[in-house]
């Protein structure tokens, strides 16, 4: 699966916490390891606001990532067993 980061959203909130504890609580898995597919990151993780590139979807998700791929402006393969996340958070935690 390949995703972009979001830009500009780095003062949203949520009232899980943090955005990695967002994707904790909704995707039922620890952080573990960033997402990319060849990174081997597994200290300074953050729950990245990302879109997909690979299908048409205009939505907005949380993926775990390393502070380096989270501050990548090019696409990046991921691993497809790390779930995304909704961003929404009216979807998720404010529900």
């Amino acid at each position: 699966m390949k995703i972009k980061n979001i830009s500009g959203t780095s003062e949203l909130d949520c009232v899980c916490g943090s955005w990695l504890k967002h994707w904790e609580n909704f995707s039922g898995k620890t952080a573990t390891y960033c997402g990319e597919q060849y990174c081997t990151e597994t200290k300074n993780l953050v729950g990245a606001h990302v879109r997909r590139v690979d299908i048409s979807d205009s939505n907005r998700y949380i993926l775990p990532l390393c502070a380096k791929h989270n501050k990548s402006k090019e696409e990046l393969e991921v691993f497809s067993k790390y779930t995304l996340v909704s961003a929404n958070t009216g979807e998720t935690c404010e529900k």
